[in-house]
């Protein structure tokens, strides 16, 4: 007996192979290589087993692959020190119906390309930050969503909530929150949204699919960002969040023997009371928003779910010019029921239903005194009943989702507006104009959709997914003219490099809250079409290196019409400027190479850089021309650092300057001058760069800890360019003389704050 214990002490200090035998033993192992582990016999019982044998990676690899097999994962605790806890409820279900075959579960395969995750919910997805390195993130606001503007395809000018994915258009982009598509969901949409209705203290992870998304995602052509609301492990837990842009109230508590939870955030904005301190005169902004998760599970099979998810906002404002001034109100209502059900072992089913609610006002006022006045009167609402209804169905090695959506939707719209021009505004040549506009459409229909997608391991390294979407409204001319089908494919050349190949067919159609009523439009167009193709590898290197490259092609038929105001993309009431343009292309086109070199490893020092290469442009009766986001050269980066109870974050971009038209002046034949607009986007502005920092500091307390943090958004103030004025002068001697005077994005913006867990 002795000698056959010492023997399986050898073979067990051996390390792998760990297939067969006790968790503990292997987690011992791991132990051994450099990781601390804290658990208990409850969490990681003698009698656990390990299923199959883990893929070769690092040792935090390793571990997260052996835990995953049973519901558990690891949880970071210091730079070295991970606690096992127990996943949330659905990892752990699907934990349970994990096959013992070495080869991982499709659920767990991610073929399609362009998805990046910024948590750690699947094994097979590269992760570009986890959710502990968001939370250490510099992000303006506060905001979650910002963290998307580090990765390689966005185009981000540091304030709007959306960057601009791979060239779309912002509204291109779909932002969930389990699953629940949400409308506008940004608080100060008259200043850009600069931040996202998403507390960053209930989002577990973020999904970004940034093209090649498979038929379960519809209605938006570019992108898909796919935020999860967290499941802490504790019974109960509490947190209270003081910093300069806000202040938060967290809690959430288990019941009934754990079957049911509940969670509850909320956060209200100190923007005005960090301007009476300081006595700013910019105005008043105010917001606030609150979410509730209700879960409980009935029975081992089924489970229920109900979300609430609401915000206020108030904004009353002036430029700094003293030209333009907005009052504005927005009120955001979300409601959905979410009930989840397993059929048997193979078969599950799930159904959403869903109330939203969406109401806005703007009033708006230009003044500059004897060239422009005008004023703007702008209401609006909309709301929209859902019902969803999902199923998939597992095979050894087939995998089947399949749903349909049906959505009730119902807007009405009220606007005015008047602006007058007088002559030699804004150039002496300058002929008087006078615009009005008076609209007030109430649109109302469905929108139908149905989807059908299939994964099939059709041999060990290849794994391919074939999918077909149909969308459909009834407000829109040839609606039902929506088919979208969509391929998928991953090679495993080697243990450590993945190939993915995707193309696909994807639809927009104009929703019913998008009638640009402020730009005289009040009827609604065809549904927008683009093609994606996109190559990728993937590679796993030493020292916890991963390197990924793609590429790239877009293709748009029948992009949409859309308008700009050629100088100044914050202007308040941009409906009011002189500089408002129509875009209407024929077609469009974006493509680009990508290259992401990310390190995640045990050592306290990790990080990132990316460089990205692109072109995005609108052609029209022959001619090309780009739109006013391209930029040729990306190039992102970022080091962590993470020792004791220090966290610290020092994160950079850099891309070209964005497009803009150029004036100039030219002779008459009188022999006079005057000021010439240009061909559109034909220059640029200067190159936009941005350094961020923060660094942050744990203290365990009696009860809980205590987070303090320090941030700052353009750390080196770096003037980057965002509107240009004219001043057009005559000099003494009768020359002309046109002067540009540029204004810029945010400068440094600081804020420091506070965060107790108990």
């Amino acid at each position: 007996m002795v000698a056959a214990a010492a023997l399986w002490s050898a073979i067990a200090a051996a390390g792998p192979p760990y297939s067969g035998r006790p968790l503990d033993d292997a987690l011992r192992d791991i132990g051994k290589q450099g990781l601390h582990l804290v658990y208990s016999t409850e969490i990681v019982p003698p009698s656990l087993l390990v299923q199959r044998e883990p893929r070769a990676g690092t040792p935090l690899e390793v571990l997260e692959e052996l835990l995953a097999q049973h519901g558990l994962e690891a949880r970071r605790v210091s730079a070295d020190t991970y606690a096992v806890v127990r996943a949330d409820a659905a990892s752990a279900r699907d934990a349970a119906k994990t096959p013992t075959a070495e080869s991982p579960r499709l659920e767990e395969i991610v073929v399609a390309a362009s998805r990046f995750s910024l948590s750690a919910e699947y094994p097979d997805a590269h992760t570009f930050l986890t959710q502990a390195e968001i939370e250490r993130m510099p992000r303006l606001a506060d905001d979650s969503l910002k963290a998307v503007h580090r990765l390689p395809g966005a185009a981000s000018n540091g304030v709007s909530g959306l960057a601009y994915m791979r060239g779309g258009v912002a509204n291109e982009t779909l932002v969930s929150l389990d699953g629940f598509p949400l409308y506008e969901p940004f608080h100060l949409k008259v200043l850009l949204s600069p931040t996202s209705l998403l507390d960053p203290s209930i989002v577990d992870g973020l999904d970004v699919h940034a093209g090649g998304y498979t038929a379960e995602f519809g209605d938006r052509m570019s992108a898909v960002i796919d935020a999860t609301s967290i499941h802490p492990d504790a019974e109960q837990q509490y947190q209270v969040g003081l910093s300069l842009f806000n202040a938060s109230l967290f809690a959430f508590n288990r019941f009934d023997d754990g079957k049911g939870q509940w969670l509850v955030a909320a956060r209200r904005s100190n923007l005005d009371e960090i301007a009476n301190l300081v006595d700013a005169s910019y105005g008043e902004l105010r917001y606030s928003d609150a979410f509730a998760r209700l879960d409980y599970e009935f029975t081992p099979d089924t489970r229920g779910s109900l979300h609430m998810l609401a915000s206020n906002d108030k904004a009353d404002v002036t430029n700094a010019l003293k030209t333009e001034s907005a009052e504005a109100t927005y009120r955001n209502s979300y409601v959905w029921a979410t009930v989840e059900h397993d059929f048997s072992s193979v078969f599950t089913a799930s159904a959403i239903a869903s109330y939203t609610y969406v109401k806005s006002t703007r009033q708006g006022e230009v003044d500059e005194e004897d060239v422009r006045t005008g004023v703007a009167d702008d209401r609006r609402h909309y709301d929209v009943l859902g019902l969803k209804l999902d199923a998939t169905w597992r095979a050894d090695r087939w995998l089947t989702r399949f749903g349909a959506e049906l959505r009730l939707l119902d807007a009405s719209y009220d606007y005015s507006s008047t602006v007058h021009f007088e002559p030699g505004y804004p150039f002496p040549d300058s002929g008087g104009i006078t615009r009005l506009n008076d609209l007030s459409p109430a649109p109302s229909g469905q929108h139908y959709a149905l989807y059908a997608t299939t994964r099939v391991r059709i041999a060990d390294p290849l794994t391919a997914e074939f999918g077909l979407r149909w969308d459909d409204e009834t407000y829109t001319p040839d609606g039902s003219d929506q088919l979208g089908p969509r391929v998928n494919l991953l090679y495993q050349v080697a243990p450590r490099t993945r190939l993915r190949a995707s193309w696909g067919i994807y639809q927009q159609s104009q929703g019913i809250n998008e009638l640009q009523v402020e730009d005289g439009v009040d009827r609604f167009f065809r549904p927008q079409r683009a093609t994606h193709e996109i190559l990728g590898l993937e590679q796993g290197l030493p020292q916890g290196f991963n390197l990924r490259v793609e590429g790239y092609i877009k293709d748009y038929d029948n992009p949409a019409l859309r308008f700009e105001s050629l100088y100044d993309p914050t202007s308040l009431v941009p409906e009011l400027r002189w500089d408002r343009v129509a875009i209407w292309p024929g077609s469009s086109r974006s493509k680009g190479v990508e290259v992401l070199l990310t390190r995640k490893s045990d050592s306290p020092w990790n990080g990132w850089i990316n460089y990205a290469w692109s072109r995005v442009y609108d052609r029209r009766n022959g001619k090309d021309t780009l739109r006013s986001w391209d930029q040729t050269s990306n190039l992102g980066g970022g080091i962590t650092w993470s020792e004791g109870g220090w966290q610290a974050t020092l994160a950079a971009t850099y891309h070209t300057g964005w497009p803009t038209t150029p004036v100039r002046l030219v002779g008459t034949v009188a022999g006079e001058q005057t000021a010439v607009v240009g061909p559109r986007n034909a220059s640029r502005l200067n190159s936009y760069a941005s350094v961020d920092a923060r660094v942050s500091r744990e203290f365990t307390l009696k009860r809980g800890t205590l987070n303090v943090f320090a941030e700052a958004t353009n750390l080196l103030d770096r003037p980057n360019h965002c509107c240009t004025d004219f001043d057009y002068e005559t000099e003494e001697d009768g020359t002309a003389v046109l002067e540009h005077e540029y204004r810029n994005w945010l400068p440094l913006i600081p804020n420091v704050g506070l965060l107790w867990k108990f």
